[in-house]
């Protein structure tokens, strides 16, 4: 019978005790197994032959009702094992290998590269800081420019035909308007982490009145700073630069964004 394994992170070799002895449950309630070749250590699990061979597990990767659930498993082991290990590469959801020796074969096929990897991320995590649009954002207290406030004075005193017309024309210039808060709070989160944090990456989100996603920052910071880059956080949070906004901070987090491992790059077949 094939045995497959799913890889979930990998690790240096002497956390191999911590993670065997905290006897984690992954994916399909498997139990979360370190394997160790040379200096490295592999997290992994089995899991049935019959939904994760490549053949299965493609067509299951479509089926989001499948996948949500096993996504969000596979962080919560990567979280877990970030703070029994310290320092993970954690992979992409997905990364399947045939048996132990397979991972082996992996570990070893690669062993300068990871144990760099690893070098690189010690001693630090992966945060995201996310802001969001209040819901009425006008109604939370932003600053409401001059042109809408006449354009409302307009509004108030036209005829219908003209109130319908300035009434587009108002919602041209509270579109900028929101825009160009929009950019001022991104440029202001941007500035307030920079100073505690050692790797920033800004992901392109679309622009859209009708998300309350306007920017979305992943951090990588050394571990010393956790507390600072929280209360740079909680200032912006509290400025009235970000009146009418949510700042939020998530983590800590295995580095996915800075040092973890895409699945397809490292299959085994």
């Amino acid at each position: 019978m094939i045995e497959l394994r799913y890889l979930y992170a990998i690790a240096s070799a002497r956390t191999s005790a911590p993670i065997a002895s905290k006897q984690l449950r992954g994916i399909e309630g498997g139990r979360v197994e370190p394997i160790v070749e040379g200096a490295l250590l592999a997290a992994t699990s089995v899991v049935p032959a019959s939904e994760y061979e490549e053949g299965p597990l493609n067509e299951r990767l479509q089926d989001l009702a499948w996948l949500a659930p096993r996504a969000a498993l596979h962080q919560e082991v990567n979280a877990q094992l970030l703070e029994l290990a310290g320092t993970v590469l954690p992979l992409s959801f997905g990364a399947i290998y045939r048996g132990a020796a397979g991972v082996r074969a992996l570990l070893r096929s690669r062993a300068e590269d990871l144990q760099q990897r690893l070098s690189a991320l010690e001693g630090r995590a992966e945060w995201i800081v996310a802001v969001e649009r209040a819901p009425d954002l006008e109604a939370q207290g932003a600053a409401v420019d001059d042109a809408l406030r006449a354009l409302d004075a307009k509004i108030a005193s036209a005829a219908p035909g003209r109130a319908f017309l300035l009434g587009k024309r108002r919602g041209d210039v509270a579109r900028e308007e929101r825009r160009a808060r929009d950019a001022a709070i991104g440029q202001e989160t941007a500035a307030a982490i920079e100073p505690v944090a050692e790797r920033i990456y800004r992901e392109t989100l679309i622009d859209d009145a009708e998300t309350s996603a306007v920017a979305r920052f992943s951090v990588l910071t050394p571990r010393r700073r956790d507390a600072d880059l929280a209360a740079a956080v909680r200032g912006l949070g509290a400025s009235s630069a970000a009146r009418g906004y949510r700042v939020r901070l998530s983590g800590p987090w295995p580095a996915y964004r800075f040092g973890g491992l895409p699945s397809e790059a490292v299959r085994s077949s």
